[in-house]
């Protein structure tokens, strides 16, 4: 049930510089998937690394277990002793986790044992403590069952060995792959970094949060839910503030955000008159991928290229600024990151509500994904358009509505892409 994108079309379909016509969703991640490369690799202290990718083989330089390890607590015997259980052997050695046996076990005899320490030579098992009996007063063990050998052993080696590649380059790391790097003492280990993310936010009616808008004003909520976006991704993002539409104040502060890996700027894409990014990013010299994606919400979607700076210049209302993150800017992050799956994943559910086409674009609609009778169904939430910010609070997921499709039946499969 779970897939990645199905990239239709290539780079080559059309030419990379300014272009006024309105291309594929597919087209445009690939355009930008083909572009983007990852960052240069840095050495990062192991503890730090949680979230990135990395960038290098790792290779263990140990065996482990570095020994035969007992993998219970209980007594160590030679199995054939056990055969006819119960049987009383005597304990000969009580051997703690750290410490190095210094008895051998010979027939008739056992040895105390926790969990972790190393089994002494001649013992082939362990058997737990709650199939046994201490007889404390003649220093003996009673043995009430018969063990096969090698149970209960941990074979030295038997998780890795010494010279053996135990993490691979492209790697996620998470908590399990740092706990592997210090058992084979790689504190410091080469990782792709995260970009650095500037975000400009256009509009002369924009306010900051904390300013009680005017009848003509309102808060700039679209810096802090990008912000939000670019972090969950682990991005080093810089909020540069809002502009007014001016060309001028725009120019100014791109000029800042193009010491980023990264620049985003919403609103001022479409056609209206104080529509101004676009003029601005050509001004500038900037190479202009594309500049319309046949999609509901964001149409007006600008990328480009300024030097070393990525440029995402989006609408300005914020469910469209919020899905067109999603479709475009997570992707070049994650391949910034060095990762090679660059896409949320996309899931198929049975559809709980018809939906009637309005639109030849494909559609992403806010929609709620939850587990009915082992099986998945989606239902769309209520929605009133690409300013409708409050309507994703109430989704988990983006309901994929493709430009082909004319009807969506009840319980009909769909595609979404999971948000959470």
């Amino acid at each position: 049930m779970f897939r990645n994108f199905n990239l239709v079309g290539t780079i080559h379909e059309l030419p990379l510089h300014a272009n006024k016509n309105m291309i594929s969703v597919d087209t445009a991640i690939k355009i930008i998937t083909d572009v983007v490369e990852p960052l240069p690799a840095k050495t990062a202290p192991f503890e730090s690394i949680l979230g990135l990718c990395l960038a290098q083989d790792v290779q263990s330089d140990i065996d482990m277990p570095p020994f035969d390890r007992s993998a219970m607590d209980g007594y160590a015997v030679i199995a054939e002793d056990t055969s006819l259980a119960p049987v009383e052997l005597t304990m000969i050695e009580d051997i703690a986790a750290g410490h190095l046996p210094t008895k051998k076990v010979l027939r008739g005899q056992a040895s105390k044992i926790m969990t972790g320490a190393a089994v002494p030579a001649g013992a082939d098992a362990v058997v737990k403590f709650e199939e046994t009996e201490d007889l404390p007063s003649n220093n003996r063990v009673k043995i009430l069952r018969a063990i096969d050998k090698g149970r209960n052993i941990s074979k030295m080696g038997e998780d890795m060995k010494a010279g053996q590649i135990v993490l691979r380059k492209g790697m996620f790391i998470r908590p399990q792959e740092i706990g592997i790097l210090a058992t084979v003492g790689k504190a410091r280990v080469e990782v792709f970094p995260t970009p650095t993310v500037g975000i400009i936010s256009t509009g002369t009616e924009l306010v900051d949060v904390e300013s009680n808008p005017s009848a003509a004003q309102i808060r700039n909520s679209n810096g802090y839910s990008l912000a939000a976006q670019a972090r969950r991704l682990k991005a080093d993002v810089e909020l540069l503030g809002t502009v007014k539409d001016t060309k001028d104040e725009i120019s100014r502060i791109m000029g800042r955000g193009l010491q980023k890996d990264i620049l985003i700027l919403s609103g001022g894409v479409s056609m209206g008159e104080y529509d101004l990014v676009g003029d601005v990013m050509k001004d500038l010299n900037t190479q202009i991928y594309f500049e319309k994606v046949a999609l509901r919400p964001g149409k007006p979607v600008i990328f480009g290229k300024k030097d070393k700076t990525f440029i995402f210049a989006l609408p300005g209302n914020p469910v469209a600024s919020f899905v067109t993150f999603e479709l475009f800017i997570y992707p070049a992050i994650r391949k910034m990151m060095g990762f090679t799956t660059y896409h949320r994943t996309i899931f198929k559910a049975s559809l709980e509500t018809e939906i009637l086409i309005k639109r030849k674009r494909r559609e992403y609609r806010p929609a709620f994904l939850r587990m009915q009778n082992n099986a998945w169904v989606v239902a769309p939430v209520e929605w009133h358009g690409s300013a409708d910010l409050l309507s994703t609070t109430r989704a988990n997921c983006l309901l994929i509505v493709r430009e082909d499709a004319e009807k969506l039946s009840v319980g009909q499969l769909v595609d979404v892409i999971l948000l959470d």
